[in-house]
């Protein structure tokens, strides 16, 4: 029994106080080190850095006879600009000041922190807990005092690199969407050609893009557009499934009358730091090309159908209509006509347009059907 009490006696007394009262090292003399590894991005190119991050330092610490493993931390595709979002440096922070660690080891300054006023904010809180932080890159250990001021310099460097990496890779997008090349794939219905990603019509997708103008231009709901590219899907063995939100987006989407709006969807920074890809609100700039390659549809049916969407007129769950809606439906009608009066395909339009058609009952089209009709056959007349 008084052996046992001795023992933890030694254990405790063992440990040494840094300036914060907290107790240091793991008792047997060993410094507990701990591994901050960090990509911005998830993409694969990058997955191999982040695990070979967290594996050298795992392997560098247990080889180590100084040390013993405190944990290796990583943040995968989070920014270095702001501590917030980084959910796994602000766990090692708490552990940190929990006394759980002695010594941090990280790939670089920019690796910890680009935001100059963080990191030496970080870094004096740490020497303050008592824990140290070795910048593998740099060659840098904030224990040593004499490295202070150039830490500083580094992190304002760091800061400065992530800026300017920044400000070229938007002056390089900005370049290319002034030359027309744009960097993001074809949108449905077109195809990138060659090195200057030149866009040009996809014969198999255009056709099913014809199809839906022509039958949203004759005023069939989406129900039923969306039952005759499903139909059409099924029959060529393609395996795609049409619902709401994609067929709204091809019918506004302006790639269909040859024009380009770039950075509809973009990458972006929130408050905390974390990285999204999501709508463009305003995040970064937007290119506007108007005939920017060969149109699939005309500019009025385009407009007309927009209208149709607009008005509503196109959703299923419309069953009665106003008479300037009635007499609007019958424009939109007569300039599908006049779109594809001529076509070659204008046979194959008809036949899957009146396929979906027929398998919508008229008690399930109501009025709607009949307000439809009244117009076609004013169009026929």
């Amino acid at each position: 029994m008084d052996e046992k009490k001795n023992i933890g006696t030694v254990i405790c007394t063992a440990q040494k106080e840094n300036s914060s009262g907290q107790s240091t090292g793991d008792g047997k003399g060993l410094k507990r080190a701990a591994a901050y590894c960090r990509v911005s991005t998830n993409r694969d190119m990058q997955d191999g850095s982040f695990e070979m991050q967290c594996a050298h330092y795992k392997k560098r610490i247990e080889d180590d006879p100084t040390l013993t493993l405190a944990g290796i931390y990583g943040d995968h595709g989070k920014s270095g600009r702001s501590v917030k979002g980084r959910k796994e440096l602000n766990r090692l922070l708490k552990d940190c000041e929990d006394g759980k660690v002695d010594i941090i080891y990280t790939k670089s300054i920019s690796r910890f922190a680009r935001n100059l006023v963080e990191c030496i904010d970080l870094i004096r809180k740490l020497k303050g807990l008592g824990v140290t932080i070795v910048f593998e890159k740099e060659g840098l250990d904030t224990g040593n005092q004499a490295n202070e001021l150039l830490l500083g310099i580094l992190a304002t460097i760091a800061q400065e690199e992530s800026v300017s990496i920044s400000q070229n890779m938007k002056w390089a997008r900005r370049k290319r969407y002034e030359m027309g090349q744009p960097m993001e794939r074809a949108s449905y219905g077109v195809r990138s050609f060659g090195k200057e990603h030149r866009w040009d019509i996809h014969e198999p997708e255009a056709k099913r893009v014809r199809l839906a103008f022509y039958m949203a231009g004759m005023c069939h709901n989406y129900k039923e557009i969306r039952t005759a590219l499903n139909r059409l899907e099924e029959a060529e063995g393609t395996g795609k499934v049409w619902n709401g939100t994609p067929l709204r987006n091809l019918l506004t989407n302006l790639a269909c009358i040859g024009d380009y709006l770039s950075n509809k969807e973009c990458i972006y920074a929130d408050e905390d730091g974390v990285i999204h890809r999501g709508k463009n609100r305003g995040y970064a700039d937007q290119f506007y090309i108007e005939a920017h390659h060969p149109a699939i549809v005309s500019r009025d049916l385009f407009e007309h159908v927009g209208q149709l969407i607009e008005r509503t007129i196109l959703y299923s769950f419309r069953s009665n209509f106003t008479e300037d809606e009635v007499a609007f439906m019958q424009e939109c009608m007569e300039v599908t006509h006049r779109e594809f009066a001529d076509a070659p395909d204008l046979p194959w339009l008809k036949e899957w347009s009146g396929e979906a058609a027929g398998n919508v009952s008229v008690e399930e089209a109501g009025d709607r059907a009949k307000d439809a009709d009244m117009a076609a056959s004013k169009v026929a007349g």
